[in-house]
């Protein structure tokens, strides 16, 4: 025979916890075109390597980013051109940032730069992470250096995922004092909602 605590307990369904909010975290692109014309660009022949030039800021997804031109980086002996684009902002989520490079031909039509994309992942402010791209004396001697400069063309995406909606947020339960003792007396002294009433020797009706 089962017990009755049993039988009790195998009736009692716990309730599942609720939650205090629920949002829903969505991805979301952001896209631009930044283009930059370098002028004196011969000089640029001289200059050191990992020399670096300042093509200024430009704001993406919600933050500030900075691109810079280098003018000579050396990777497995090749010295080569790069692009470096710096974070300047903080961020609380990872960035993904992914950017196509064109060099921009004399009659103003861009050129992408074939198998080259820039794509890095961002949890904070920039470190010195740069994308080559060319090496340098192909691009020094390429129609793309006209008249001492030189344009480029950068296509840039910055995708991040963010909460953007709250879905439900629980509101806090307000518990009242109870007025039970209040009401009942109040219905004794007035006789009004009482169920019963108790006639007693023809005199008194006294609710209940």
């Amino acid at each position: 025979m089962k017990s009755t605590a049993a039988t009790i307990e195998a009736s009692v369904k716990k309730d599942p916890i609720k939650p205090d909010k629920e949002v829903i975290c969505a991805m979301e692109t952001f896209s631009t075109v930044y283009r930059a014309k370098i002028e004196c660009y011969t000089q640029v022949k001289r200059c050191p390597l990992h020399f670096r030039i300042d093509c200024g800021t430009f704001d993406l997804a919600g933050h500030r980013w900075a691109i810079s031109y280098c003018s000579r980086t050396n990777e497995n002996g090749h010295d080569n051109v790069a692009l470096h684009i710096r974070l300047v902002t903080d961020t609380n989520t990872s960035l993904e940032l992914n950017g196509k490079i064109s060099l921009i031909d004399p009659s103003g039509k861009p050129s992408m730069v074939p198998d080259d994309i820039y794509r890095k992942v961002y949890n904070k402010r920039d470190d010195e992470h740069k994308t080559a791209f060319m090496e340098k004396t192909i691009l020094d001697s390429s129609e793309y250096v006209k008249d001492g400069c030189l344009t480029f063309e950068c296509l840039v995406s910055v995708t991040k995922w963010s909460p953007n909606e709250v879905v439900k947020e629980a509101q806090q339960s307000t518990i009242t004092t109870s007025n039970f003792w209040e009401n009942l007396g109040r219905h004794v002294e007035g006789g009004k909602g009482a169920d019963v009433s108790l006639k007693i020797c023809n005199d008194i009706n006294k609710p209940i």
